[in-house]
């Protein structure tokens, strides 16, 4: 007889056998002994948690030869059928090559006939959510109404793509990923079983490889099995996933408390050298500060939300002291940021290393920030874009052009704010004419601002950049873009997009910000920037072509 694969091998035969679904085959059970029987069943969940085994279970448990039963009997010849996959009343189709039209139309003219020995003809389809939309069409009035002796089993990994007209004719039941420890057993009576020798910490690792999936976990079993005769060791299922081992995790991340960024950084040098995987070490990390933020968080109280056992659990909660909370927060969005980079540069590499420097050189990066925002928006008056000026005087007079100092009546208040090391905001908003300063002061920060976007998303920045603040218009920052930037104005526009933009602006000019945009017409008197007009004065140039505020 040819080889039979663990998953296949030790397929639960009754409910009863089936692991950390409790919530699905109780109802079941409970159904079937009251004879409260739908003529829909959907199955839906993440892969290799059961459904297609609950599917073959009930329909086993419909075609006992003594009616419906809970449990069905072992010596049952039509249940061995159908637990082989030999019957000929209970049809196992995959969605996903029988998607069509004309296979549900092939489907329909056969329920018509009576099933051959059992009591009930049992369709299960499996990702269902492959069909078609003609398919599920086709199929809408035979669920509705399906002859007596025919019971569907749907199961899906998506239900989201299923058509409400389709849930809504079936009982659903939604499938949870396994928890760690019941894999765990799991392996445990299959390696007894199969008399495999295996570390405990070695099903631990299968098991979170696994990440719910128990039969992901039986094929990994399954492959190790044949590596030694010697029994299996954790450092095994390292070597063969590629996976990162806990205790260089910690190591790296005693590192990174330690704020030693060379230690860090050697650290990072000789996973890579043991041929780790750049992008699952990034995911592995993040994952550890998750656990730390878990327990930093929680105590003893969330243990149970880390996935180790108890020995590690209880090194994550010493090593959460090192930290504070936010410096654990602040290390995951700078990894989950670092994954992200990592999918669009060719070097997996460097994203992790530049990761690593910022966290262990988090508290002189902070405290330059200000420094860099400051020196970025003191040279403005270099390379000014005054384009609003003259819009401004001729709105509201030359007042609005008058420095704020002099404008206002105590000219000492100004200085010692800006001793204060104030970033982007310098206090204008405490003059008696705040919107005319507010304008003047974004944009002298304009290039400071877009700046600060592109950090959160490039795309953005570039187009918010061919924009220019124009004025304040009640509560709203009025951004003009010229007729040729429309995709770039509308790209801006998008709500998300918005959102993000007032966000980043209100926090760093420290004041609530709502922005307007509008198109910016030729034919109004803009005045160029500096350095073009000196140009332009040296050369005996002229303006050829100006924009003007379509109101």
């Amino acid at each position: 007889m040819s080889y039979l694969v663990l998953a296949r091998k030790h397929r639960p035969q009754t409910f009863d056998d089936v692991i950390g679904q409790e919530h699905i085959t109780n109802l079941l059970i409970k159904g079937i002994e009251t004879g409260h029987l739908a003529h829909a069943y959907l199955f839906s969940g993440p892969r290799g948690v059961g459904k297609t085994t609950c599917a073959r279970i009930l329909a086993m448990c419909l075609n006992c030869e003594d009616g419906p039963q809970a449990t069905p009997p072992a010596d049952s010849i039509i249940c061995r059928e159908i637990a082989e996959g030999r019957s000929f009343d209970v049809l196992e189709i995959d969605g996903a090559s029988n998607r069509g039209i004309d296979e549900i139309r092939m489907l329909r003219e056969n329920i018509s006939f009576a099933p051959t020995v059992a009591k009930f003809k049992i369709y299960i389809v499996d990702e269902v959510h492959m069909l078609t939309t003609e398919a599920f069409n086709a199929l809408l009035k035979t669920l509705e109404e399906p002859p007596a002796h025919v019971k569907f089993i749907f199961a899906t990994t998506e239900p989201n793509k299923l058509p409400q007209t389709i849930i809504s004719r079936c009982q659903r039941f939604d499938f949870k990923r396994i928890a760690m420890n019941r894999i765990v057993d799991g392996l445990k009576a299959v390696s007894k079983k199969e008399k495999y020798k295996i570390d405990e910490s070695a099903l631990f690792s299968i098991a979170k490889a696994a990440q719910g999936s128990l039969r992901d976990a039986l094929s990994i079993l399954d492959q190790l099995s044949a590596l030694s005769d010697d029994g299996i060791k954790e450092d095994d299922v390292y070597g063969m996933l590629g996976l990162v081992e806990v205790e260089l995790l910690f190591a790296l991340v005693d590192h990174i408390a330690q704020q030693n960024c060379a230690a860090a950084l050697q650290d990072l040098d000789t996973l890579i050298g043991k041929g780790k995987d750049v992008k699952q070490l990034l995911k592995d990390l993040t994952e550890h500060f998750r656990h730390l933020m878990v327990v930093h968080i929680g105590g003893t109280d969330l243990k149970h939300l880390v996935d180790y056992p108890g020995s590690i659990k209880e090194r994550l909660w010493k090593q959460s002291q090192e930290f504070d909370l936010p410096m654990i927060l602040k290390a995951i969005d700078t990894l989950i940021k670092a994954q992200e980079d990592a999918r669009i540069t060719e070097s997996l590499r460097m994203p992790l290393e530049v990761a690593l420097a910022k966290l262990t050189f988090s508290e002189n990066l902070d405290a330059a920030v200000p420094s860099v925002k400051t020196s970025r928006a003191q040279p403005a008056p270099s390379k000014p874009r005054p384009a609003a000026k003259p819009r401004l005087n001729e709105k509201t007079g030359s007042a609005a052009v008058v420095p704020a100092p002099k404008a206002s009546p105590p000219p000492a208040d100004p200085p010692p704010v800006d001793d204060e090391g104030e970033e982007d905001l310098p206090p204008e908003i405490e003059m008696p004419d705040p919107v005319e300063q507010d304008i003047q002061h974004v944009q002298k920060v304009w290039d400071v601002l877009t700046s600060a976007v592109s950090k959160e998303k490039m795309s953005v920045a570039t187009y918010l950049q061919e924009g220019y603040p124009q004025r304040y218009e009640k509560d709203f920052l009025v951004i003009g873009f010229p007729p040729h930037c429309s995709f770039q104005m509308d790209a801006v526009g998008d709500q998300k997009n918005t959102q993000m933009v007032e966000r980043i602006f209100a926090d760093k000019l420290r004041q609530p910000v709502k922005i307007k945009l509008e198109t910016v017409e030729e034919q109004q008197d803009i005045p160029v920037e500096e350095k073009v007009q000196k140009t332009l004065d040296s050369f005996g140039g002229k303006v050829v072509n100006r924009w003007h505020n379509e109101s």
